[in-house]
């Protein structure tokens, strides 16, 4: 007899039997969550999520999906940290992904740290490029997502993973096609006063820099009054110098 594995359970075992056992778990208030933290330090969590995907590395795409749904919607900060590290691990689950997913898992993340894990080099240009209709109509309605459409701390959520997403992709591929778009979504961004957004326009242009030195100069030079201040002043500081700070 064939017994079924609790993916969900193997994984929070594991995370319970390592709670706050090093030093330097980053407090709730810093991730931006109200969500409680079972406070493990990142390499540890890589660590947790690392064996198991080398344990379980047959585990089938709908076990995965589900496992990932577990986990997003947990109660523990920590909990959604792994789910985004195991998209990260599982690269082929991850191509099978349907990106409207991310619609889904964003309405249970709060705070900076709980979106850029998601959000940020986990979906690479060729995972998009597999499926980019899909990502583009994604990505184009999570930039006006907006206080009407779902509880507000959603509608933010969405509107700086719409800028968030593209930083992996704009820094790693020439593709002209996620320069366009980060700069279509910074457009439409670049009034908002929140520092969830204007960090997140800022972090997009700066990435673009490798790859779009010109374009982005020259953006900046006709925007300069109308982007976030300090968007404007870490992108000149990265064309000059090379550094953010």
């Amino acid at each position: 007899m064939i017994i079924k594995v609790n993916h969900r359970q193997v994984l929070f075992d594991e995370l319970y039997a390592n709670r706050g056992k090093d030093s330097g778990g980053l407090p709730e208030d810093y991730s931006g969550s109200p969500d409680p933290s079972l406070f493990i330090t990142s390499p540890v969590l890589r660590r947790i999520v690392s064996d198991f995907s080398k344990k379980y590395t047959d585990i089938s795409f709908s076990d995965f999906e589900t496992l990932l749904d577990s986990l997003y919607k947990g109660k523990y900060t920590t909990e959604k940290y792994t789910a985004s590290f195991l998209l990260g691990k599982f690269h082929k689950h991850r191509k099978q992904l349907n990106p409207e997913k991310l619609d889904e898992w964003l309405n249970y993340l709060n705070g900076w740290a709980q979106i850029d894990t998601l959000c940020q080099s986990t979906f690479t240009s060729e995972d998009m490029d597999l499926k980019w209709p899909e990502w583009l109509k994604l990505i184009r309605r999570f930039s006006i997502e907006n206080k009407q459409s779902l509880r507000a701390w959603g509608a933010k959520s969405k509107r700086r993973a719409s800028l968030v997403l593209l930083t992996g992709p704009v820094r790693n591929s020439t593709d002209p096609k996620f320069r366009d778009l980060a700069f279509e979504n910074i457009e439409k961004l670049k009034g908002e006063k929140d520092i969830l957004i204007t960090k997140a326009v800022s972090w997009l242009l700066r990435s673009m820099i490798k790859n779009h030195r010109v374009e982005v100069s020259e953006y900046l030079k006709r925007n300069k009054d109308n982007l976030p201040k300090i968007a404007v002043r870490e992108a000149l500081r990265k064309l000059t110098t090379g550094r953010k700070s």
